[in-house]
């Protein structure tokens, strides 16, 4: 029984480093892109989509082009713009997302996001997901994302009666 767990331990062990191995310091950057309150909504259990929001910084003289994103958690992560026709809103799937140099770009709901697509396993509020970012140079960029739970907090919100003076 000790070697089957053994096994499966080394099974997802692997996985995991191999997502994140392959390290090049030709292909992989920081500090050129400034990555902020990179956080996934908590979705319902049996959600098969969700998304991602962040705000990216380029600290560069030169425009940043993300070309894909990709998660070891997700099957798929595609970027996606809302367009405004005639006051009705339509989602389209984006070739990539540019983050002009020296200055910023924010996915948040309503804009441009992350469409996270076939969650491999459940997602609980608290935790972070990797993802990974190539830009047209084939850069790579490592995201952390934060699973926040809004309803949770809301609540809390709600309940925090101390800064009413009662």
């Amino acid at each position: 029984m000790k070697i089957y767990l053994s096994l499966l331990t080394l099974a997802f062990s692997i996985t995991s480093f191999a997502f994140m191995s392959g390290i090049d310091p030709s292909r992989d950057t920081q500090g050129e892109i400034d990555i902020i309150g990179a956080t996934i909504p908590l979705a319902p259990p049996s959600a098969s989509v969700n998304a991602g929001y962040v705000k990216f910084t380029n600290t560069s003289d030169k425009d940043v082009e993300f070309h894909s994103f990709t998660s070891p958690v997700y099957d798929s992560v595609e970027m996606h713009v809302m367009e405004f026709n005639s006051g009705t809103a339509k989602m389209k799937q984006a070739k990539m997302i540019l983050v002009p140099a020296n200055d910023s770009i924010e996915l948040k709901p309503g804009g441009t996001h992350l469409m996270l697509i076939g969650p491999r396993r459940d997602i609980k509020a608290g935790e972070q997901i990797l993802m990974i970012a190539q830009d047209s140079l084939e850069r790579r960029f490592m995201l952390k994302f934060n699973v926040v739970d809004f309803r949770e907090s809301k609540v809390n919100d709600q309940n925090d009666h101390g800064h009413h003076n009662h």
